[in-house]
């Protein structure tokens, strides 16, 4: 079962992945069933019959975990094919960014950052579609997270030692550990650097605290400041993290 707790403002919280999702509970008269929405602020709301334990609310989270990883994190709509043409943006350490595309006398697209704006360089031809633009996109975004996202995390454990570190697709999750295996997702580079810093060091600490342990947020905090500010934005914006 995963970890509820309490914070120092007696808010109750379900902890799933690197977030810590805000909720309360409507007991309802009549009610047989325990149903869950989340609101606006990314916060959920569990309407649950009058008799429900803290057990049975515990559960009922559990339940609709993949739900709430999806709805927090975000899941790509394969229906969803952008077409990455001038005029569009694309979202670079928090920021978007506007995108140019330029003809070159290339074979396949490729994608620059000069410090405020992408070029996408396609052939002249103009045989360049949607689907290997995007490989162009995604690739860069792959290569630039293998450079920042080990530094980041080599920056956020100091005198600790790293876990061995691959920057890969995590699934449903931005940052997993295993043992002497940190493994984080190459979408955190579409996020400021704090919230992805605050990932791993939500993960190193997790090797040594429980979420719902007190000691848990002061150890997280040590190794990145502002840990709950970075934990809320990536609660409110992990959804728009895609390409």
């Amino acid at each position: 079962m995963a970890p509820v707790s309490d914070d120092a403002a007696g808010q109750s919280r379900y902890h799933v992945g690197v977030t810590a999702i805000p909720y309360t509970v409507d007991r309802e008269s009549g009610r047989e069933t325990i149903d869950l929405s989340l609101t606006g602020d990314a916060e959920l709301v569990v309407r649950a019959p009058v008799d429900a334990t803290t057990a049975d609310v515990a559960a009922a989270l559990d339940d609709r975990r993949a739900w709430l990883l999806d709805s927090l994190y975000g899941r790509a709509d394969p229906d969803h094919v952008r077409a990455f043409t001038s005029g569009e943006s694309l979202l670079y350490g928090g920021r978007r960014r506007p995108l140019r595309v330029a003809e070159s006398p290339i074979d396949d697209p490729s994608l620059q950052f000069d410090g405020s704006r992408f070029v996408l360089r396609v052939p002249r031809d103009g045989d360049a579609g949607s689907a290997d633009r995007r490989r162009a996109v995604v690739d860069w975004y792959r290569t630039r997270a293998a450079e920042l996202l080990p530094d980041c995390a080599r920056g956020v454990a100091g005198d600790r030692p790293v876990p061995s570190l691959t920057v890969d697709d995590v699934g449903r999750r931005w940052v997993r550990i295993h043992g002497d295996r940190l493994r984080l997702h190459w979408r955190l580079v579409l996020a400021p650097r704090p919230v992805a810093a605050y990932t791993v060091a939500h993960a190193l600490v997790r090797r040594d605290h429980d979420p719902d342990e007190p000691a848990f947020w002061t150890a997280v905090d040590a190794l990145a400041p502002n840990a709950r500010a970075s934990e809320r934005w990536l609660r409110l914006n992990g959804a728009r993290l895609h390409i």
